[in-house]
C-alpha cells in the first residue's frame, strides 16, 4: 500500500517545517478538523519566508547546479507535479508584487486531486441497483463524499447502476454467498483503478474499509482522536491507473475501547474509521455499519446476567405489557445468588446449566427488542457464555473428577461446548465465546468449531509475552507472571486451529487506577501483539481501555488499532505510527516526547520485577533510582516540546505530562531535594510541587479511579508527593521513601 505516513514523517524529521494549524477545538463529542500547513507555497527552501533566495533555489535546481533539495509542493505553482520554468516565472511575479501566492491557492488542503490524470471534478459515485441507505456501501459513499469535499472542495454526485459523469467510483457490495464474496470473507475488499475509473468491491464492511484506506493513503486524512481528524496539506495527488489493492484482515475481531476525560466512548465516525469491528453498543450492530463482529448483548462474565434472568419473576399481572417489558421486568427482579467475585456456577449440575442456558436465550431475546438484530453469518454472530470474573471454580465431587484430569479450563470448556451445540436449535449459526482464566490444559476435551475461546491474559504488564525473563525475576507481589501464559497460549492456539475454533485475547495495557502515572508499556504493545498473532494463532483482540489521558492512554489505543489492522507491520512502521500520533496530538516536539516515552519505558524496565497495572501501585511500576537520576533530562524534553507547540490544546496536553513527570520525579527526589537539601533545593522543590499541585486543580485532573484518593486540600512539600496523594506508593520494601 502507498504509505503517506512514511513520507510525511521522513519530511518531518529531515526538514524544519512551519506548522500553523487551526481548528475549533471541541472537548466533547463533535468532530473538529486539524489542518496542517506542511508547506507554504513559494517557500521552497523551508526557511519560513518567501523571498529572492527561493527564486534562486528554483533557478539553480532547474539549471542542475543546486546543492540543496527544494520542497516540490512549495515550488509547484501550476500544480502539475513537477518544478519547471513556469513555476520559476510565477514566483518572480509574486516577488515583484504583480501576483500573490494566494492567487495560486484554493484554500483547500489538497489543491489538486486526480485519478489516472483525470480531475476529481469529473467523478461521481455509483452504487449497485437496490442499495438503500441501510446498506454499508451507502455508508461508505457518505464517507467518501464527506471527506473528498472537505479536503478538495469537490462534492461527488451519486447514481445507481450507471455513471452520470465521465468517470466514477464504483462501490460494489456483494454477498458472502457468492464465490468472490467467499474469498473476501465478511470484511475483505479490493480496489482497482482501470481506465480512469475506481472499482471497489467488498462484503459487509469491505467497501467501507476500502474507502477509509483511500482517504488515508491518498487524501492525507488521519482519524487520530475521537475529537479531531487530522488533514495534511498536499499540493497534488494522483491515484495512478493500474493501482490495485486487495486486503482481507487477518484479525477477525478488533475492539479497542478507550474513554477520555469527559468519560465518553469513541464516537461512531471514529470507531469505524480506525477499522474496528467489534462492539457492545447495539445501535452499531446494524447492516449500515457492516453487521459488526463480537459480543451480542453481554460483553463478558455473562453468567451473572443469565442467573439474574433465570431467577427473576414475571409480574403477576402482565395486562397491557409487551413481551419486551415482561422480559425487562423479569431481569430487573432477578437477584444474583452469590457474590459475583467469589462464586462460579457448578459445571456439572443439569439444573444449574438449564438456568444459565435459558437465561441466555431470554437475555438474547430481550436484546433483540432493543434493535440488536442478529445476522447469522459465519464469523459475525457471537454471544458470551462465560464464567464470572474470578477463579473460585466449583469443587463439588463431579466437577473435581473432571478438573483433576482436564484442569479447570477443561471443566468449563465442556460446559461451553454443551451450550454451543444446544443453541443451534434456536439460533442456527450463532457462535458462543467462553472466557478462560486458568493456565492449565484440557487433556481430551477440545473446543467445538463454533466456539471462541476468549483468553484473559493478566500475568505481567512489564515484560513481553513469550519471554522467560518475566518469571525468572521472581514474579509479582501476588506471585503472578507470564509463565502460565507462555505455556498456555500456544497450546490454546494450536488446539483451536486443530478444531476450527478461534482464540481471542483480552489484553490489559491501560492505566487503571493511579492516573498521575502511566503504565510504561508502549513498546510492549507491538511485541505482545506480534507474539499472540504469529506464535499463538490469536485471531481476535479485545483491548481494554479506560482511565484518563494524562499518560498516553489514547496513543496506546490508537496504535493498537493500527496493529490489529496490520499485525504483520515491522517495528519501524509501528514506531512511525507512534511518532505521527505524537506529532498530531502534541505538535512539533514529537521527537522529544518520543524520547521521553523511551526513558519512561526504561524506568519501568529497571524496576527490577514484574507488575500488573490494575493491582500494583506507582512505585511498583518504576525504578525510583532511575527517575531520580534522569528527572531533569526527562522534564527538559517535555519543556522543549512545550516550546514548539502552536495550539492551546497541545499546551494543555503537555502540561498534564509535566504534572505526571513532576509527580514521579519529585517523589523520587523528595529526600535528596527537601529532607536533606539546602535552601536552594528546598525552594526549587517547593516551587515545582506548588506548580504541579495548582495545575492538577486548574485542569480538574482526577488522581484516582475512585474517591479512595483525592488531591489534598493543601500542598505540603514536607511530605513526599507520593505519600501525600496516594498514602502508599508501593507495596515493595525500599521502593518508595
Amino acid at each position: 500500500m502507498k504509505k503517506i505516513i512514511s513520507m510525511l514523517l521522513c519530511a518531518l524529521m529531515v526538514l524544519s517545517m512551519s506548522l500553523t494549524a487551526y481548528a475549533a477545538y471541541d472537548f466533547g463529542f463533535g468532530q473538529s478538523f486539524i489542518t496542517d500547513n506542511t508547506f507554504v507555497l513559494g517557500d521552497v527552501n523551508g526557511d519560513g519566508s518567501v523571498n529572492a533566495v527561493d527564486s534562486y533555489s528554483i533557478r539553480t535546481t532547474l539549471a542542475g547546479i543546486a546543492t540543496d533539495a527544494i520542497d516540490l509542493d512549495s515550488a509547484d505553482f501550476d500544480a502539475d507535479g513537477k518544478c519547471a520554468a513556469p513555476d520559476s516565472y510565477s514566483l518572480k511575479l509574486c516577488l515583484s508584487g504583480a501576483r500573490s501566492t494566494s492567487d495560486f491557492e484554493n484554500g483547500k488542503q489538497l489543491y489538486k486531486l486526480t485519478v489516472a490524470g483525470n480531475d476529481i471534478s469529473q467523478y461521481s459515485v455509483v452504487l449497485n441497483e437496490g442499495i438503500t441507505d441501510e446498506d454499508n456501501s451507502y455508508f461508505a459513499y457518505l464517507n467518501l463524499v464527506k471527506y473528498v469535499e472537505k479536503v478538495t472542495g469537490v462534492r461527488l454526485p451519486l447514481s445507481y447502476g450507471e455513471a452520470t459523469t465521465p468517470k466514477a467510483f464504483y462501490l460494489n457490495e456483494m454477498s458472502t454467498k457468492t464465490e468472490r464474496g467467499s474469498e473476501l470473507g465478511v470484511e475483505g475488499y479490493k480496489y482497482e483503478v482501470k481506465n480512469g475509473n475506481v472499482y471497489i468491491e467488498g462484503t459487509y464492511r469491505g467497501t467501507m474499509y476500502a474507502v477509509y484506506e483511500l482517504l488515508e493513503d491518498y487524501l492525507g486524512i488521519r482519524f487520530f482522536s475521537d475529537r479531531e481528524t487530522y488533514v495534511y496539506k498536499q499540493r497534488t495527488v494522483d491515484i495512478p491507473d493500474g493501482t490495485v489493492e486487495e486486503y482481507v484482515p487477518p484479525i477477525t475481531f478488533r475492539h479497542a475501547c478507550q474513554t477520555y476525560d469527559n468519560g465518553s466512548s469513541r464516537p461512531l465516525w471514529h470507531y469505524f474509521a480506525n477499522k474496528l469491528n467489534g462492539t457492545q453498543l447495539y445501535a452499531y450492530n446494524a447492516k449500515r455499519f457492516g453487521t459488526l463482529s463480537g459480543p451480542i448483548y453481554s460483553n463478558a462474565h455473562s453468567f451473572y446476567e443469565y442467573c439474574k434472568m433465570s431467577d427473576g419473576t414475571v409480574p403477576a399481572d402482565t395486562t397491557g405489557m409487551t413481551e419486551q417489558q415482561i422480559l425487562e421486568a423479569k431481569f430487573a427482579s432477578g437477584a444474583f445468588p452469590q457474590n459475583p467475585y467469589g462464586w462460579q456456577p457448578c459445571a456439572t449440575n443439569d439444573e444449574q446449566y438449564k438456568k444459565l442456558f435459558n437465561g441466555m436465550l431470554e437475555c438474547n431475546k430481550m436484546s433483540m427488542y432493543w434493535g440488536n438484530t442478529l445476522h447469522y453469518e459465519e464469523e459475525i454472530s457471537v454471544m458470551s457464555f462465560s464464567i464470572l470474573d474470578n477463579q473460585y471454580y466449583c469443587t463439588c465431587r463431579n466437577c473435581t473428577k473432571i478438573s483433576r484430569n482436564e484442569g479447570f479450563s477443561g471443566l468449563y470448556l465442556q460446559l461451553y461446548n454443551r451450550a454451543v451445540v444446544d443453541v443451534q436449535e434456536y439460533y442456527p449459526g450463532l457462535r458462543l465465546y467462553g472466557i478462560v482464566y486458568a493456565k492449565d490444559f484440557p487433556k481430551t476435551i477440545k473446543p467445538h468449531d463454533n466456539l471462541v475461546i476468549l483468553y484473559c491474559g493478566i500475568g505481567c504488564n512489564n515484560h513481553i509475552l513469550g519471554q522467560e525473563e518475566c518469571y525468572e525475576k521472581g514474579g509479582q507481589l501476588n506471585n503472578m507472571s507470564n509463565k502460565g501464559d507462555l505455556e498456555a497460549l500456544p497450546f490454546w492456539g494450536n488446539l483451536c486451529k486443530e478444531t476450527g475454533a478461534e482464540l481471542w485475547f483480552w489484553i490489559y495495557p491501560v492505566t487503571y487506577h493511579y492516573y498521575l502515572i502511566g503504565c510504561p508499556n508502549i513498546p510492549n504493545l507491538y511485541y505482545n501483539t506480534k507474539y499472540l498473532y504469529e506464535k499463538c494463532n490469536v485471531t481476535g483482540f479485545y483491548y481494554e481501555g479506560g482511565g484518563r489521558d494524562y499518560n498516553f492512554e489514547s496513543l496506546k489505543a490508537y496504535v493498537t488499532t493500527r496493529l490489529l489492522w496490520d499485525p504483520e507491520m515491522t517495528y519501524e512502521e509501528y514506531t512511525a505510527h507512534v511518532k505521527e500520533y505524537l506529532y498530531m496530538y502534541y505538535g512539533e516536539g514529537y521527537e522529544e516526547i518520543y524520547q521521553y516515552i523511551l526513558m519512561q519505558t526504561e524506568a519501568g524496565d529497571r524496576c527490577g520485577t514484574c507488575f500488573i497495572n490494575n493491582f500494583d501501585r506507582p512505585g511498583d511500576m518504576y525504578s525510583y533510582e532511575y527517575l531520580a537520576e534522569n528527572y531533569y533530562e526527562m522534564r527538559g524534553l517535555l519543556e522543549a516540546a512545550y516550546e514548539k507547540t502552536t495550539r492551546p490544546e497541545q499546551r494543555y496536553r503537555i502540561d498534564t505530562l509535566l504534572v505526571s513527570c513532576d509527580f514521579m520525579g519529585l517523589s523520587s527526589l523528595h529526600t535528596e531535594m527537601y529532607i536533606n537539601g539546602d535552601t536552594a533545593s528546598k525552594r526549587e522543590f517547593s516551587e515545582r510541587y506548588t506548580w504541579m499541585y495548582n495545575k492538577i486543580k486548574e485542569y480538574g485532573m482526577v488522581v484516582f479511579s475512585s474517591d479512595l484518593y483525592q488531591l489534598p486540600d493543601t500542598c505540603d512539600p514536607s511530605v513526599n508527593p507520593m505519600t501525600q496523594i496516594y498514602e502508599e506508593g508501593s507495596r515493595r520494601a525500599g521502593v518508595t521513601p
